[in-house]
Parts: C-alpha cells; structure tokens; sequence
C-alpha cells in the first residue's frame, strides 16, 4: 500500500467511526501539520453530505513557545472565541474528530510544568461543557491517531523521518485493520465483540477487582450502578459511532473514594506535555497518597494539583495482551494507542455514561455513585503478560478474570 492510499483508508474509517450524518457539521482538531489527512477526510465529509468541515488547529509548538516566552501575567487568558465555538457546536449538534498523533514527541521535553498547569486548568475549565457533552455522547466523537516523521522516528528507532513514517504506517496496518477488504466493517464487527464483552462483565455483578502483577496489588471496588462499556457508544439521539479507533478496552468508573492499593506504571505517559516513566502510585481512601517516577515526577505534580479529582481514579480498563497493539511490541508514547496495549486506569473524571442513569445525573449525583469528577482525564497503562485480575461478584463468588495478561472468562 502507497501513502495515498493509507490515507484514502484512513479517513474512510473515520467517517464510518463517526457515522457522519448527511447534514451534520464536522470540526477536525489537529496540529497544523495534519493538513493533508484532515484534507482526505474532508473530501470524503463532503462527499457524504456534510454541512460544513472546520478545523481546529491546537499547535504545540506554538504552546511551548507560550510556556518559555509568555508573560507570567498572560498564562492565564483564553480567548473568548473558544468559549462561542464550543457554544455552538455543541448547540448545533456537529461531529469531532480529533487527530492525536503527535508531530514531535520531543516538542514539551524541559517545559515548566507549573506554567503548563496553569494553562492546562483555565483551558480545562472554558472547556468544561464540550467535555461533559462528550463524555455524557451528546453527539458523536472520535479520536484517531495518523503517524507523522518525527514521531515515527521516534517509536520505529529510523533515524530518516521518510522511512520511518513508511515503517510506522507498515506497523499500524494490522492496528487499524486497514489491510482487511472492508476495515470500517470489521470495525463494527470488532465493536460488537467488545459490546458482548462488556455484557459478560456487567451479568456478573461485579463488586470489586483486584490486580496483581509485579509492583501491583490494587483493589478497585465498583458501585452497584457501575456499568461496562466497550466498543462503541450511542449518542442521546440514537446514533452509533465509535469514540476511538483503534479499540481494544471494556471499562467503567469505580467507586472512586473506595480504592487502595499500590500500583505500577507499565508504559511512558504524557502527562501536561512531560514524559513520565517508570511511574506508581499508592491509593488510600481513593486518593494518591504517595507517587514517583524516574523521570517526569513534576508534571505528575502539577497534574494532581489541578483539582482535588486528579488525585483519584475515574476509569478502570481491561485489555487483552493478545491486542494487536501490544503484539507490535512498540511503546507508541501516545494514549490512543498505549491505552489500547495494555490494562489502564484513568487519573481524574469517570465517564457519566458508565453509571447507569449517569447521563441525566449533575456532579454531585455522579460522586455519590462513586463516579469521580475532575476537570482533565489521563490514563496510566500498568498491564502486562503476567498481570492477574479477580473480580468479587454480588453474591461474594470470586472469580478469575485475567490471567497472564488474558481474558479467563
């Protein structure tokens, strides 16, 4: 397969993700860099019957410039347009795909994690509604991660950006199943797979989880009204659309105040633009209490100083090690695809609809359903081959869920 190619596939599967519907506006969020995908996927849009495709663009590059050069008295401002744009998509009803690969990797490395603390509470917060509607899939979403040089280079080990940006694509193929005759079809087929998943889980009346592995021994109860969700989402007005590509994951919120535990980080996490690694953490009474790293141990700071719900969990994940993107044996350093690798836990918000009723219910309904709230939401991967997982059903049965890193059930 050529790039053009690549690509054709590529924005194919994210309308069909999407389920695009004719009429419906789109907005493409992506580096400026993404201009020619975002240019695909628009001509396909078009062609499918939407009303208008707009971009927008959120340059990191430009962010770093504002985090080194920026008056200290200025870090704080948000244009009043971005508030009006969220305003009016949301009111109209449009479609977001959000482009999350990222151009240069290295691009936040020794950035000031207080200022990008800063940034990141008054932009989390002008973005509240739009999350909330998302999370809540008032309309349909999607997030999808296209390879770029420098950040192949990065994950393939070349250090020619040309051929490493071909090796990258090589390696997502089978990812994104764009080698199948039809990938936006096997990725309903796949969803439904996760949808009878997540049924199974939700029929045992789970209580509680534990995890244990090297550097693991997490227990994570669940509220009565935690449900399981993967592979796909519904919005209020009856759409189907899937929020991420590639998936992997069945999740749900846990009883948030109630989980404890030590567990450790399996994979790099971007966290406020710094790459931590190595990092753990020890819950009690739902909250991080003690938390290291080998490198990145100050954007985990400024990350759990943001609000008193980035301390706690607000999703628990289950992946497969048999996930086609673990085999890679690649470490992508991007959530979309990390998360998808391995058993993961979110820091910060729980998605509403992992409650039952959640939807309809305000914050203070949510927590005390055990669902945490907080303005941001990042995942930690802390699976493995060797992770083990029990679940203790309503009726106090304890009962194997993974083992060696595998489905049991």
């Amino acid at each position: 397969m050529m790039q053009a190619e690549y690509l054709q596939r590529f924005a194919r599967v994210a309308l069909a993700g999407l389920n695009l519907q004719r009429g419906q506006s789109l907005a493409i969020k992506m580096e400026p860099e993404h201009a020619e995908i975002a240019a695909v996927v628009a001509e396909h849009a078009y062609r499918a019957g939407a009303r208008y495709v707009d971009i927008w663009a959120e340059s990191t590059r430009f962010l770093r410039s504002r985090l080194d050069h920026s008056l200290p008295e200025h870090l704080d401002y948000v244009p009043e347009h971005r508030a009006l744009r969220n305003a009016e998509f949301l009111r109209d009803g449009w479609a977001l795909l959000s482009l999350k690969g990222p151009i240069d990797p290295a691009v936040m490395e020794g950035a000031d994690a207080e200022r990008s603390g800063r940034i990141n509470r008054v932009v989390s917060s002008v973005d509240a509604p739009l999350r909330r509607a998302l999370a809540t899939d008032e309309t349909q979403w999607l997030v999808m991660a296209p390879p770029s040089p420098k950040w192949a280079s990065r994950v393939i080990g070349i250090s020619d950006g040309t051929a490493a940006l071909a090796a990258m694509w090589e390696a997502l193929v089978p990812v994104l199943r764009l080698n199948e005759d039809d990938p936006a079809a096997f990725w309903k087929r796949h969803g439904a797979g996760l949808k009878e998943r997540a049924a199974t889980l939700n029929d045992l009346q789970i209580r509680s989880l534990r995890f244990r592995d090297d550097g693991t021994d997490l227990d994570v109860p669940l509220h009565a009204s935690a449900r399981w969700i993967g592979g796909g989402a519904t919005t209020q007005g009856g759409v189907d659309f899937s929020p991420n590509i590639p998936t992997e994951e069945v999740f749900t919120a846990p009883n948030a105040p109630k989980v404890s535990g030590r567990v450790a980080i399996t994979r790099p996490v971007r966290v406020l633009g710094g790459l931590v690694r190595d990092g753990w953490f020890e819950f009690r009474d739902g909250a991080v209490v003690d938390y290291g790293a080998t490198s990145g141990g100050d954007h985990l700071a400024a990350f759990l100083s943001v609000d008193e719900g980035s301390r706690s969990i607000g999703e628990i994940a289950l992946v497969d090690s048999s996930s086609p993107i673990y085999q890679t044996g690649l470490v992508f350093e991007n959530i979309l695809l990390d998360e998808n690798a391995a058993c993961h836990f979110a820091l910060g918000a729980a998605y509403p609809t992992c409650i039952a009723g959640g939807a309809r219910m305000d914050d203070d309904e949510l927590i005390a359903h055990g669902a945490n709230r907080s303005r941001q939401h990042v995942d930690f991967m802390f699976g493995s081959d060797d992770i083990e997982v029990s679940a203790v059903a309503a009726d106090g049965e304890t009962v194997p869920i993974m083992k060696k890193g595998r489905f049991a059930l």
